[in-house]
């Protein structure tokens, strides 16, 4: 129960920002089963949405010292197709666990990397990964534990 309510004031913490609810981030991560979701344990699951909501920005220009790739190389786990240029960016739904970004960000030996994707149909031109280091240390900061 304990669980529950804490999802659910979560939800409703992130709604009122209008930002990305942890059912929306955390879904894919668990292939779209509620329960298994509601059944994880609630900490980790606050830390691993909070891990998730510091993944992305939109930006206008490429971060200084960002790997730069085509949105196209992209690929959404689901059904394991690669997104197309016409892909358009909509950080209220962009789930990080959705796609294999992570598997972008393990090609770097070092934790620091930024990556930035090129969206030319989105109406700011790159969608930023940020490193795991700035995920880790935003989830950190961002979870209750």
């Amino acid at each position: 129960m304990k669980r529950i309510v804490l999802l659910a004031a979560l939800m409703m913490c992130a709604l009122g920002m209008k930002a990305q609810s942890c059912e929306t981030i955390m879904l894919p991560f668990f292939n779209g089963d509620v329960e298994a979701m509601n059944a994880y344990p609630a900490e980790k699951l606050e830390w691993r949405c909070a891990y998730g909501r510091a993944a992305f920005y939109v930006s206008d220009t490429i971060p200084a010292g960002a790997e730069v790739y085509s949105i196209s190389e992209v690929v959404r786990k689901e059904d394991d197709r690669n997104l197309t240029q016409d892909f358009l960016v909509d950080l209220t739904t962009l789930s990080y666990y959705a796609y294999n970004f992570g598997a972008f960000q393990l090609q770097y030996p070092k934790p620091n990397v930024t990556i930035c994707f090129t969206t030319p149909a989105s109406e700011h031109p790159y969608l930023v990964l940020r490193s795991i280091n700035e995920m880790y240390a935003y989830a950190e900061k961002n979870a209750r534990r």
